[in-house]
């Protein structure tokens, strides 16, 4: 399991996410899950992916 956090904003967070996540599916690491909890997520245009539900959403 790796966990990655960081508080500040700017120092490139989803960059470093979205690296990781190339790299591990590279590696042939499967599953792999990402959760973007940052209230305006971005992660998902890095990946290429659509955006069904944010997490502030989900806690309702």
């Amino acid at each position: 399991m790796l966990i990655a956090i960081a508080g500040k904003g700017g120092v490139g967070k989803t960059t470093f996410a979205a690296l990781l996540l190339r790299a591990l599916g590279e590696a042939g690491v499967r599953p792999v899950l990402a959760v973007d909890a940052d209230p305006n997520p971005n992660l998902h245009l890095l990946l290429g992916l659509p955006l069904p539900q944010v997490l502030g959403t989900l806690r309702e």
